[in-house]
């Protein structure tokens, strides 16, 4: 199960601001790391695995591929709880190449024999802030400016994620949900970056 928390940025100075700030909801803020994610989201022609729930997602990394499967909705407020599966490859393969696994087990059974197509990809830039109690890890927060890329289009938003690290509770979850949305309204996003993308994309 992922637990995290979704809000939007309004604009390019309160994501600037976030990124500079020393403290949130009383805890002490890291020093950035900047990442770039590349997400190739795959499905049938027919789209089986959007229509059982889920959505399915490629990640290149400098260690190989990542392939995630994360159940849709789950929203209450900004808080996302989801069904995450997730396997390493060293290489991109068909998923009845995929090692043994729940995910692979799960996918196969969605799709039957079609093949994995590419549905659209989102593009990240990641700037990674650890939020710290006592020089210990509680959260991890990102703020990543996404840039969404069909063969038709291409659009840029802004988005902060809060991720708990173990083993951290909901309750400290909520303190810096609370916090984001009554100091620094920011408005709560229901939908996750793929059902975003749905939704401009005019198929949600």
């Amino acid at each position: 199960m992922e637990i995290e928390a979704k809000f939007t940025v309004p604009d390019p100075s309160v994501y600037w601001r976030l990124q500079t700030a020393a403290h949130l909801a009383g805890y002490s803020l890291s020093t950035t790391q900047v990442k770039p994610v590349w997400d190739t989201y795959l499905d049938t022609k027919n789209q089986r695995i959007l229509a059982a729930g889920y959505s399915c997602r490629r990640r290149a990394t400098r260690e190989g591929i990542v392939i995630t499967l994360k159940s849709l909705g789950g929203a209450e407020g900004a808080v996302h709880r989801r069904r995450k599966y997730e396997l390493n490859m060293a290489t991109s393969r068909p998923p009845v190449d995929w090692p043994d696994s729940p995910l692979r087990d799960l996918v196969l059974q969605l799709i039957g024999q079609e093949p994995l197509l590419t549905f659209f990809e989102l593009r990240q830039t990641r700037v990674i802030r650890m939020l710290k109690e006592d020089d210990q890890p509680v959260a991890e927060l990102s703020l990543d400016s996404v840039s969404l890329v069909t063969a038709e289009t291409e659009r840029v938003y802004l988005v902060l994620e809060v991720e708990l690290l173990p083993p951290t509770t909901e309750g400290t979850l909520m303190t810096i949900a609370g916090c984001l949305q009554d100091g620094w309204h920011l408005k709560p996003e229901p939908l996750s970056k793929f059902e975003r993308a749905l939704d401009l994309l005019n198929l949600l």
